[in-house]
C-alpha cells in the first residue's frame, strides 16, 4: 500500500510539473506575441510618420523645382552653375549690377514665370477647409474674412 501510494504521489508530481512547464510554456508565447504586436505596431507607426515626411518633402521639392523667383536669384543659379569649388558672389554681384535693364528684363520675366508655378503649385496643395470653417464662413461671414486675412498675411 505504501508503495501504491508513493507512485501515486510521484505521478501526481509529474503531472503537476507537466502542467507547471505547460503552463510556462504557453506564457511565454503569449509574451512573444504580445511583443511581436507592439513591434509590428511601432513599425506601423513608424512607416505612418515616415510617409508623412516624405509627402512634405515632395512637397517642398515640387515647390523648389519650380526654379527661383528673385531676378538676381537666377542670375546667380545661372551664372555660378557648373563651377567648382568657392565662387566669388561680390563679383557675380557686380557683372549684375553691369547688366543692362535689356537683359535684366529676361531674368524678371523668367523670375514671373517661375512665381507664378510656385503658386499654382502651392494652391494645388492646400487643404480643404475643415467643418469648423466652413460653418464660421457660413454664420459669421464678417469674422471669417477677417480671420483669413490675418492669416494669408
Amino acid at each position: 500500500k505504501k508503495r501504491a501510494a508513493l507512485k501515486a504521489m510521484a505521478t501526481l508530481k509529474r503531472e503537476r510539473a507537466a502542467k507547471k512547464r505547460a503552463a510556462l510554456k504557453a506564457m511565454a508565447t503569449l509574451k512573444r506575441e504580445r511583443a511581436a504586436k507592439k513591434r509590428a505596431a511601432l513599425k506601423e507607426k513608424a512607416d505612418a510618420k515616415r510617409a508623412v515626411v516624405e509627402k512634405k518633402r515632395a512637397e517642398k521639392k515640387a515647390i523648389r523645382a519650380s526654379g527661383a523667383v528673385r531676378p538676381y536669384s537666377l542670375f546667380v543659379q545661372q551664372t555660378t552653375s557648373g563651377k567648382k569649388g568657392k565662387i566669388n558672389l561680390k563679383s557675380v554681384a557686380a557683372e549684375w549690377k553691369a547688366l543692362g535693364e535689356g537683359q535684366k528684363q529676361k531674368y524678371r520675366d523668367q523670375a514671373k514665370k517661375n512665381l507664378s508655378k510656385r503658386r499654382a503649385t502651392r494652391q494645388s496643395m492646400k487643404k480643404s477647409p475643415n467643418k469648423y470653417a466652413l460653418f464660421t464662413k457660413q454664420h459669421f461671414p464678417a469674422e471669417y474674412a477677417a480671420a483669413k486675412k490675418n492669416t494669408t498675411n
